[in-house]
């Protein structure tokens, strides 16, 4: 992968802030390295705009947390565009989370989507794989620790109301 594309992201502190961010499991910033790669691989493979594709994936998970599944490329984009970031790259990062979000309008777009979808795939694999080497629920802990968007969801609840409705007593 041409690094020179992405040289000025990937210091940046909203890129580096992402390595304590937890993501289905794992760093999210792995997550949109991954992206990235595979979006730079499919732009090649199908003559798209690989600087648009690969820009797109560096930057398509920024403040996702201020959205919603489906809304969260609109934060991301708006924050791109607020950074000076190409419109084609806005465009891009809009819809990648189709298709819980607008149809993506442009190859870009639609290559971002699709490398979106397989790293998600890849993120799974990967935390399994982590898991049978006892070292995803170990990186999991760390990463909930460190992200200040992590909440403990209440583990028992669901086991309490079903006790209750059944009258059980245990």
């Amino acid at each position: 992968m041409d690094l020179t594309l992405v040289d000025d992201l990937i210091d940046h502190p909203k890129i580096i802030e992402m390595r304590d961010h937890l993501h289905h499991g794992i760093s999210k910033y792995d997550h949109i390295i991954r992206v990235t790669r595979f979006s730079y691989r499919i732009a090649l493979w199908l003559n798209a705009d690989v600087r648009v594709c690969t820009r797109a994936g560096m930057l398509h998970d920024i403040n996702s947390r201020y959205g919603t599944l489906a809304n969260h490329g609109e934060v991301a984009a708006r924050w791109a565009a607020a950074q000076g970031e190409d419109p084609a790259v806005c465009e891009a990062i809009v819809s990648h989370m189709y298709p819980f979000a607008p149809a993506p309008t442009s190859r870009e777009g639609w290559i971002l989507t699709v490398a979106d979808k397989a790293a998600s795939m890849a993120d799974l694999t990967a935390y399994v794989r982590g898991m049978l080497r006892g070292e995803s629920q170990r990186r999991k802990r760390q990463l909930q620790l460190s992200d200040p968007f992590y909440r403990p969801k209440p583990k028992r609840l669901h086991r309490q109301r079903l006790r209750s409705a059944l009258d059980l007593e245990i």
